[in-house]
């Protein structure tokens, strides 16, 4: 699979997401233009900070955009394809969408962890012919499966914090035909 932008990938699932201030220096994907400078913090929200902070989200492949399979949910995937995080942060007690929490994504692969931040969407620089609305509430990262990597199941979880300092992690179902996998 190509690099891919995480900008242009379009989604049918409702999904919640909040906002990661880390990684929005994140490098563009290839065809893709970087933002220009981070967005400020957005303003804090009235009723957050009292409940837990809650996250979730998906895999999906992070094909090129008007490619095949681009962002559809897949835990295959091949040398050289990009695997996408997407996820979403909630304020436990507020039910909304909690817009200061910093995602990282952390990929264990050949025996080391890799971290993949995660950016918030909600800023602008996507294309909206890619969405059936503005992604305000999702968080998104990629990684590249390497060249060399050996086919073989491999795991992740995400993290996050909020300005409240309250953390969070997610973890998929423990199911291992449904891991992560690398094939050839």
């Amino acid at each position: 699979m190509k690099v891919v932008s995480a900008v242009a990938c379009a989604t049918l699932v409702t999904i919640a997401i909040g906002v990661a201030l880390v990684g929005q220096a994140q490098p563009a994907a290839a065809g893709a233009q970087a933002p220009a400078a981070a967005p400020a913090p957005p303003p804090a929200q009235p009723g957050h900070g009292q409940g837990k902070l809650v996250i979730w989200g998906d895999v999906v492949n992070f094909n090129a955009p008007n490619t095949p399979n681009q962002c559809v949910g897949q835990t295959r995937f091949k040398r050289g394809e990009r695997i996408g995080f997407r996820m979403t942060a909630v304020d436990g007690n507020t039910g909304e969408v909690e817009n200061t929490a910093t995602l990282v994504a952390h990929v264990t692969y050949a025996g080391k962890t890799i971290d993949v931040p995660m950016r918030w969407r909600g800023v602008g620089n996507y294309p909206m012919d890619q969405y059936l609305r503005a992604p305000k509430e999702m968080w998104t990262g990629g990684w590249p499966v390497p060249a060399d990597a050996m086919p073989g199941m491999l795991s992740y979880t995400v993290t996050a914090t909020d300005r409240f300092k309250r953390t969070a992690s997610y973890q998929p179902f423990a199911a291992i035909p449904s891991q992560l996998a690398i094939i050839q």
